[in-house]
């Protein structure tokens, strides 16, 4: 399965309809989970991809992201 497949999955579970690829951060592909219904409580919802792994970012890295992006 390919890694965007698995990011999609991830997010599906937690009832998002949709992601969007931010780029790179760090050594991992990143991709922001979304809605169609536009919902904007708390913080964003990054995924974190990469060939070991496909995982939520956590509060830190979120900061982080959220920082660079700046």
């Amino acid at each position: 399965m390919d890694i965007k497949r698995k990011v999609m999955d991830l997010a599906s579970a937690e009832g998002f309809d949709r992601i969007n690829s931010l780029g790179r951060w760090k050594d991992y592909d990143l991709f922001q989970a979304d809605t169609v219904e536009p919902c904007d409580i708390g913080l964003p919802q990054y995924i974190l991809a990469s060939s070991k792994e496909v995982r939520w970012a956590n509060v830190d890295e979120t900061e982080a992201i959220m920082s660079a992006a700046i």
